[in-house]
């Protein structure tokens, strides 16, 4: 809340709200008490922060909603705090494979003697695979396990 704002503006949070629209056109509501278990009180010049989560269920969704507040000098004064549209994506990740070879008869080194072998080419990881698209129905996204 801005320290400029008047004392008796001073509230509290009571309960959210959200639309999560799918990119199937699928949408979800979901309200309840707080934000994760907290009840902030606003005053002025004061700030509250919070971090939360959702998994996703295609691989883009878009959320908007509200905040309910209400008044500490008249509890009976409730009023919402709109929540914009915003988009949100699970990014595709790559997964490195193992890269079939051919036998040779190149001979493996163990240059620190640990029992470690390399085929001398420093790359530890092969080719990438192409895009795996791990967000589809059922999946989490995989920058959020």
């Amino acid at each position: 809340m801005s320290s400029s704002a008047s004392p008796d503006a001073s509230c509290q949070l009571d309960s959210r709200y959200w639309k999560i629209t799918m990119s199937d056109g699928h949408v979800e509501e979901v309200q309840g008490p707080g934000v994760v278990g907290e009840f902030p009180v606003m005053t002025p010049g004061k700030v509250h922060e919070y971090a939360s989560c959702t998994t996703f269920s295609t691989p883009s969704e878009y959320m908007e909603g509200h905040y309910s507040f209400h008044r500490l000098a008249d509890k009976e004064e409730v009023f919402h705090v709109m929540i914009p549209r915003f988009h949100m994506v699970c990014p595709p990740f790559r997964e490195p494979v193992i890269r079939a070879q051919k036998p040779s008869s190149r001979r493996l080194e163990d240059p620190d003697g640990d029992g470690e072998f390399c085929d001398g080419d420093g790359d530890d990881f092969g080719d990438l695979r192409g895009i795996n698209m791990a967000a589809l129905e059922g999946a989490w996204c995989p920058r959020h396990i």
